[in-house]
C-alpha cells in the first residue's frame, strides 16, 4: 500500500475505533434507548447476551442445555429470568466463557474481544475489495462507506452476533472466490466454508441464508450447475447446523417434539407475523407491510452505510456499463451478492421489516458497488462540469450535496457525535 493510502487508513482507523471505544465505555445497553436500537444496534440482544454471560458465570452451562438466559440480572426485581430457545446461542455461549475467562460481569470487559474482532475486520475489509479490484484508491473508497458509517461503528463492540456473524460472511464470500478461482482445488479452503456455515448457523439464522445465496450464485457463475461440490455441502451443514440447536432444544425439553413445536411457532410468527398460541406478539405483522420491505432496503441504507441507498443506485445507473465492461466477472458476483442480501427479507419478513440492522446484509455489495461505480460516476461529473450544457451540472449538485448532507447528518452527526463521542449530551 502506498504511504498515500496507509496514512488514509490509519487516519480513519483512529477515528473509527475511537469512537467504537468510547460508545464500549459510555453506552451501556441498560440506558442506550436509540444509541444501541433501531438501526444503530441491537440492544436488546446485547443485553440478553450479557445476561447470559452473567449467568453462566454464576451456574455454570449445563442447567439451561447451553442456551440463552435472558434477563439474569439478580437485585433488579423488574427483572425475571427466562431460557431463550429461539435463536442460536454461540454468541451468549461465548460471551460466558469470556466471562470466565476474565472473571468479569461488566458489560466493557465482555466487549473486548469483540472490538480486537473487530479491528481484524476493519483490516479484512480493505484487503478483499482491494484483491478483487486491483486499485486501492476503488478499495479505499469502497471500505470507508463502511468503516465510517453506522454499519462499522456502531457494531464494532457488539456482544451478540453481529462482528462474529459479519466477519465471518466475508471471509466465507471471499473464501467462495479463491475456492473457484482455483479451479476447486484448494479443498482446506472448501473445508473452511464448510465449518463456517456450521458456526454461522449457530451465531444467527440470518447469515445463512445469505451465504446459501451466495454459494449458489458463486457455483452458477463459475460452473454454470445448481448442484455442485460448494453448493450440496453447505446446505448440508445448514442442516447439520440447525439440527445442533434443534437437539439442544429438545435435550432442554426432554422432549424432540416439543422442540419442533416451539421452533415451528418462532418460525410463523418471524415470517408471517401470524399470532400463534404461546408466542408473545409483540409486532404485529401484516402483508401490507411486506410491501415496504423493498423501499426499506434502500432507505436505511442512508442511515447504515456512507452513501443513501437511492443515490447509490443513480451513481450504479450511470455506471453499470463501466462496470459490467472492466470488471465482467465481479459484475455477476456482484449481483449475486445483492440477491443474496434481499432473501432474509423475503423469507423472514417480519423479523427484517422491524429490526433494521438487517441492512447489514448489503454490506460486501454495497462495498463492492461503491468502490467501483464512485470514482467512474466522479469522473463522468468532472466531463459534465468541462460540458456547456446546464442541467447535467444542476443534476451532479444535486446529487452530491444530497450524499454529502446525508453523511453529514446520519453518519457524522448522529453516530460519530450525538450517539458518538458526545453522548448523552445531545440525548439519547
Amino acid at each position: 500500500m502506498s504511504k498515500q493510502y496507509r496514512f488514509l487508513q490509519f487516519t480513519i482507523f483512529v477515528l473509527v475505533f475511537t469512537v467504537i471505544g468510547y460508545r464500549a465505555i459510555y453506552v451501556s445497553v441498560f440506558d442506550s434507548e436509540r444509541a444501541r436500537n433501531g438501526v444503530f444496534g441491537d440492544g436488546f440482544s446485547d443485553k440478553n447476551t450479557l445476561s447470559s454471560a452473567n449467568y453462566f458465570l454464576d451456574s455454570g452451562f449445563t442447567q439451561t442445555s447451553f442456551l440463552p438466559v435472558h434477563d439474569y440480572f439478580p437485585g433488579y426485581p423488574a427483572y425475571v429470568p427466562s431460557t431463550y430457545t429461539h435463536y442460536p446461542p454461540l454468541p451468549n455461549i461465548l460471551a460466558g466463557l469470556y466471562g470466565i475467562l476474565f472473571q468479569s460481569k461488566e458489560e466493557l470487559v465482555l466487549r473486548i474481544i469483540p472490538i480486537l474482532l473487530s479491528v481484524f475486520f476493519f483490516f479484512f475489509i480493505f484487503y478483499v475489495i482491494n484483491d478483487w479490484l486491483k486499485d486501492e484508491k476503488k478499495a479505499m473508497i469502497g471500505a470507508s462507506c463502511l468503516w465510517l458509517a453506522n454499519y462499522f461503528i456502531c457494531y464494532g463492540d457488539n456482544l451478540h452476533q453481529h462482528v462474529y456473524g459479519e466477519l465471518l460472511k466475508w471471509i466465507y464470500v471471499y473464501g467462495l472466490y479463491l475456492f473457484h478461482e482455483s479451479n476447486q482445488k484448494r479443498k482446506w479452503i472448501w473445508a473452511m466454508l464448510m465449518l463456517i456455515m456450521v458456526l454461522e448457523v449457530n451465531i444467527s439464522f440470518e447469515q445463512p441464508v445469505f451465504l446459501g445465496i451466495a454459494t449458489l450464485g458463486f457455483s452458477w457463475i463459475y460452473q454454470k450447475k445448481i448442484f455442485s461440490f460448494t453448493t450440496v455441502p453447505a446446505a448440508a451443514m445448514v442442516l447439520l447446523g440447525f439440527t445442533l440447536h434443534l437437539a439442544q432444544n429438545a435435550h432442554f425439553f426432554g422432549s424432540w417434539q416439543m422442540a419442533i413445536d416451539d421452533m415451528t411457532k418462532a418460525y410463523t410468527f418471524r415470517a408471517t407475523g401470524v399470532d400463534v398460541e404461546g408466542y408473545i406478539n409483540t409486532h404485529k405483522f401484516t402483508w401490507r407491510d411486506a410491501w415496504e420491505i423493498p423501499f426499506d432496503w434502500f432507505n436505511r441504507m442512508e442511515r447504515y452505510f456512507a452513501i443513501p441507498g437511492w443515490a447509490m443506485i443513480v451513481v450504479f445507473g450511470l455506471t453499470w456499463k463501466d462496470f459490467k465492461q472492466q470488471y465482467p466477472l465481479f459484475y455477476q458476483i456482484n449481483w449475486a451478492l445483492f440477491f443474496a442480501a434481499i432473501t432474509w427479507g423475503l423469507v423472514m419478513s417480519q423479523h427484517a421489516y422491524f429490526h433494521g440492522f438487517t441492512n447489514k446484509h448489503f454490506s460486501i455489495w454495497f462495498a463492492l458497488t461503491a468502490g467501483f461505480c464512485l470514482p467512474i460516476y466522479f469522473n463522468k461529473m468532472k466531463l459534465a462540469f468541462k460540458a456547456e450544457k446546464i442541467l447535467p451540472k444542476v443534476l451532479h449538485i444535486l446529487l452530491i450535496a444530497y450524499m454529502l448532507g446525508m453523511f453529514l447528518t446520519q453518519q457524522v452527526w448522529e453516530v460519530w457525535l450525538k450517539l458518538g463521542v458526545l453522548y448523552p449530551k445531545f440525548g439519547r
